[in-house]
């Protein structure tokens, strides 16, 4: 299964831990000035492999891995 975040959850920063914790590189911040806080985090759908690493380094509880 691969990850799916909350946008209303998550505080989407450059600095998010998800993005260091990853260890496929698969999340990345991008700037978007229509998100209300200036950007999002994304997920790489091909690189993502599952692991769920960035569901526990989530701060703000904003990623679950469905079932």
């Amino acid at each position: 299964m691969k990850p799916v975040i909350n946008p209303k959850k998550c505080p989407a920063v450059a600095t998010c831990p998800v993005i260091q914790a990853c260890p496929r590189q698969a999340v990345s911040h991008v700037a978007d000035e229509r998100e209300r806080l200036g950007g999002r985090i994304v997920f790489d759908e091909v690189a993502c492999d599952g692991c769920g690493v960035c569901v526990a380094a989530c701060c703000g509880t904003a990623i679950e891995m469905p079932r």
